[in-house]
């Protein structure tokens, strides 16, 4: 791969990535919730093509307080979204977050600069609905998205969003509105249980864990998805990987840092 110069080209390398862990049925149905979606239907079309023209470098982000910025933004949200909560439709962790904690988890992919992802659990309110907040960020630019999801009802109710150059701004939620966040796939314990192939002792910048070491194949593709898991951390993962049988690891995430005390950063509530 070339190097990349800004987090909008790493977003494409990442879909691109997704793409071949699970093949392109997969990814309009797990990642993007739907044919309905337009960037779904945009793979119909031509899958790598589509997410490059639709991933436009940060020079090229729409004027603010504009309908073209609410569905750029739109489109980045569900690629931060599909990569924080889920990695190949799939997390394995045993232990959720409480409100307030959050983590950052440093993905690496090969031969490109890392991100810096954030997860954190911000607030639950009265009616059990939940305010999250993800982002991603490099040396130069950060994206940051507040949402309001409904675990009841498994979609999203509200989406606050900042863009690299610092625009800000509410973003229309509507029932017209691509899916944006999924909930995983529910793995079994037993599942679980059957791919694990040992324990290990994994080191992190955020600390010395003991862990299950898990494999799971890809959908599609010749590959594995790995993870190490442990209950010592929100959401609990320290580290997780895809290997393809020729080529090796292609990307790498592992956890960076862990905390209490998150809240919105945007005015959400």
């Amino acid at each position: 791969m070339k190097k990349i110069g800004s987090v909008i080209a790493v977003f494409s390398g990442i879909m691109a990535i997704l793409l071949f862990i699970m093949g392109c049925s997969s990814f309009t149905g797990a990642i993007l919730g739907g044919v309905e979606s337009g960037v779904s239907r945009a793979a119909e079309e031509s899958v790598e093509q589509a997410i490059y023209s639709r991933l436009a470098p940060k020079e090229q982000t729409p004027p603010p307080k504009t309908s073209n910025w609410n569905q750029f933004m739109v489109t980045q949200a569900q690629i931060v979204f599909s990569y924080s909560f889920s990695a190949g439709g799939l997390w394995v962790g045993s232990v959720g977050y409480m409100p307030g904690e959050w983590t950052k988890f440093k993905w690496e992919p090969e031969g490109d600069p890392p991100v810096i992802m954030e997860k954190a659990f911000l607030k639950r309110l009265d009616d059990g609905n939940e305010w999250w907040r993800v982002s991603w960020s490099d040396k130069d630019v950060e994206w940051i998205y507040e949402a309001l999801l409904s675990p009841t009802e498994e979609k999203l109710l509200r989406l606050r969003a900042k863009d690299a150059d610092g625009n800000e701004g509410e973003i229309p939620v509507t029932a017209d509105t691509p899916t944006i966040y999924n909930v995983p796939a529910e793995l079994t314990k037993e599942s679980i249980e059957g791919a694990t192939v040992g324990k290990e002792t994994i080191t992190t910048p955020a600390g010395t864990f003991n862990t299950d070491h898990i494999k799971y194949l890809a959908v599609t593709g010749e590959g594995e998805i790995e993870w190490w898991a442990t209950r010592e951390v929100p959401g609990g993962i320290v580290k997780y990987l895809f290997r393809d049988k020729e080529e090796g690891v292609i990307w790498t995430s592992i956890l960076n840092e862990k905390g209490r005390g998150a809240t919105t950063i945007l005015g959400s509530y």
